[in-house]
């Protein structure tokens, strides 16, 4: 019997959706990336002895109750990822949670479902669902009918690739704000543009998947930051211009300027990437830094592109 585990989930960054117009019964539709760093790593066991947060309760609630398990689970994250950023936060947590209940409990649910009890993937995005069960590049194909999207392609990125991330401090408080009214803004949406749906929709099927599956990673970069920059402008009105905000559009501007293969904005922002060959990483990683500290300062790291997904360690 499991009575002790530890489950580790990726991070995970937005490239865009591909359809907000919805006329063939679907939408949304997203590329992203599986990311290796930052990680949410959850404690998990049974134990009497409980000190959770109202966070992790509620999601442990939620799944006892889909389980039908009355087991008393300790859990305590050890490692986080950042809120509300374009980093992918609850959807690794909620989704850790369920995964290692479900081993605890000794159930066998699939982690989409695990995804549609928490509302993960089933209202917007399921980049997140499929970064956790599969990781690499996903493509999902946007919901229908409240049911998770499917995944339609899932890439595994080459080992000597990296990216580099930028989290800017200065916008994250108006982001946060955004973040706060998202339903609302997200429920009050124009439709998109069929001709701009289709100009999306060529790009992926016609020069980023190709490219991907050829192993070209510059016409790959070329068709990702095309994708990124062309959906910002939908989003303007609630954007300084194509990005978040003036400090995101100095970031990419750098990324560009110092060779990344793409640089792209992730989700609302502030989170910002590049993707590099790894030698060139180190050089980027400096250069990023020297340039979010002209901007009001924030976080820059390197990460792998999580080409594995979540694990637990059963102990």
């Amino acid at each position: 019997m499991i009575k002790k585990l530890t489950v580790s989930a990726p991070s995970h960054v937005h490239v865009g959706n591909i359809d907000l117009n919805g006329n063939f019964g679907r939408v949304y539709g997203t590329l992203g990336f599986a990311l290796e760093t930052p990680r949410l790593i959850i404690n998990m066991e049974v134990s009497e002895d409980t000190k959770n947060t109202e966070e992790i309760d509620l999601y442990l609630n939620l799944y006892k109750q889909f389980m039908n398990c009355n087991k008393s689970i300790s859990a305590e994250i050890i490692s986080d990822i950042p809120k509300n950023v374009g980093l992918g936060r609850t959807t690794a947590l909620a989704l850790s949670i369920g995964y290692g209940l479900n081993l605890l409990c000794k159930k066998s649910f699939e982690i989409i479902e695990l995804a549609k009890i928490a509302n993960r993937g089933n209202k917007n995005s399921a980049l997140g669902v499929y970064s956790f069960k599969y990781g690499g590049f996903i493509v999902d194909g946007g919901v229908k009918n409240n049911e998770v999207a499917p995944i339609i392609f899932r890439g595994i990125m080459p080992e000597n690739y990296r990216a580099v991330l930028a989290l800017p401090e200065k916008p994250i408080k108006k982001i946060l704000e955004i973040k706060r009214d998202e339903d609302k803004i997200l429920s009050s949406l124009p439709k998109m543009d069929e001709n701009f749906v289709g100009y999306l929709s060529r790009l992926v099927l016609m020069k980023i998947l190709p490219s991907f599956s050829e192993g070209d990673i510059k016409s790959f970069g070329e068709g990702i930051m095309e994708f990124n920059r062309s959906l910002g402008k939908y989003w303007n009105k609630y954007q300084e211009g194509i990005y978040c905000c003036n400090e995101v559009n100095k970031l990419i501007e750098k990324f560009s300027e110092i060779g990344a293969v793409c640089a792209c904005q992730s989700s609302w922002g502030p989170t910002t990437y590049g993707i590099f060959n790894y030698k060139e990483a180190n050089y980027a990683l400096n250069e990023i830094r020297k340039a979010i500290d002209k901007i009001g300062g924030g976080k820059v790291w390197i990460s792998k592109i999580d080409n594995n997904g979540a694990f637990a360690n059963i102990k």
